[in-house]
């Protein structure tokens, strides 16, 4: 499995696909986290952008 940053963007995956999020950032650039009270861990803000079929066409989509 796949957990990647590459500056704002977050790369996870599951056995099905690759998930490319864009993560929040602080004015420091540091990614923004906030509290979940369902698991009691601290989770990245993110906002989803695509889905994709492996980590080529994830990192193909993110050069544009």
């Amino acid at each position: 499995m796949i957990d990647m940053k590459i500056d704002q963007y977050h790369l996870t995956s599951d056995k099905y696909e690759v998930k490319v999020n864009r993560m929040s950032l602080d004015s420091q650039g540091h990614p923004v986290t906030s509290y979940d009270d369902k698991s009691g861990i601290n989770r990245l803000v993110e906002a989803p952008l695509a889905h994709c079929k492996n980590v080529e066409d994830a990192l193909h989509w993110l050069r544009g």
